[in-house]
């Protein structure tokens, strides 16, 4: 996150904070009037130390949604402030979190800066897939050309949304729609490059 916002000469600082509710309050509540965007990774699915959900609204924060029918990605999370501030929650897994930027926040930051840093891209998958939770699926790709200059997507299925070694041999993802199982080879989707 901090190398994209880097690259764009966005200044950003960064923070660990401990899973300790009254911490991650005392923070959020000085950050919140700092800030114009907050990017978080972690703490906000369903779990004992899960509490950037209702740290948030407890300060204000107003959410616009929580939870996206995809894989991976699910729990996050996005809200507003009254004092201006733009709250990006991810989840914590890496893969989720990486997607969550890439799908989401990057989209977002184009569209509020005016400046075209993606275009719709789509390239074909060179092999079936199959996956089947009624969920938006986000599946790591190889990216090569066809002779004709096609962008061609080879699947890059890893161990789940903690495989950041899965990260490392892909180059884009492709985003697969919801409402079917089977994706088949030759067949065109969006991908979103971060190599």
């Amino acid at each position: 996150i901090t190398t994209v916002l880097e690259s764009l000469n966005i200044h950003c600082d960064q923070e660990h904070l401990q899973d300790n509710e009254d911490e991650i309050r005392k923070k959020l509540e000085i950050y919140l009037k700092e800030y114009d965007i907050i990017l978080l990774s972690g703490g906000v699915s369903k779990g004992k130390f899960d509490f950037l959900p209702s740290v948030l609204d407890d300060l204000g924060a107003v959410k616009k949604f929580h939870k996206i029918a995809q894989r991976p990605g699910k729990p996050f999370w996005f809200g507003t402030h009254k004092d201006g501030c733009h709250i990006f929650a991810f989840p914590g897994n890496p893969v989720s979190s990486f997607v969550c930027m890439h799908r989401y926040f990057i989209e977002w930051l184009s569209n509020t800066m005016g400046t075209a840093l993606r275009k719709n891209i789509f390239a074909t998958l060179t092999s079936d897939v199959h996956f089947k939770p009624d969920l938006t699926y986000f599946l790591e790709v190889k990216i090569s050309y066809s002779e004709t200059g096609q962008i061609l997507a080879t699947a890059q299925k890893g161990n789940g949304s903690g495989d950041l070694a899965n990260l490392v041999e892909a180059d884009a993802i492709i985003q697969l729609p919801r409402g079917r199982n089977d994706f088949f080879k030759g067949e065109t989707y969006p991908i979103f490059f971060y190599r």
